[in-house]
């Protein structure tokens, strides 16, 4: 994903904040387990969401862009 959405439809993970899987999973288990303050907890979790949305999002751009790919 972090190498063909680039490739497909030139976006990329690197204006965010969590840019790859392992860190989001980390710091979900940190933000929901661990002892965290709620501003905190916020911040990560809006975090997590601008990185799980991108990668939903990247799903559908790289099927149009296969799609298109197909139609040409």
């Amino acid at each position: 994903m972090k190498a063909v959405l680039p490739a497909l439809t030139g976006r990329r993970y690197d204006h965010l904040a969590i840019q790859e899987g392992g860190t989001a999973s980390l710091e979900f288990l940190r933000v929901t387990f661990g002892d965290v303050g709620e501003e905190e907890q916020r911040r990560v979790r809006q975090q997590l969401e601008d990185y799980c949305g991108l990668d939903t999002l990247g799903m559908i751009w790289m099927v149009e862009a296969l799609r298109s790919l197909v139609r040409s």
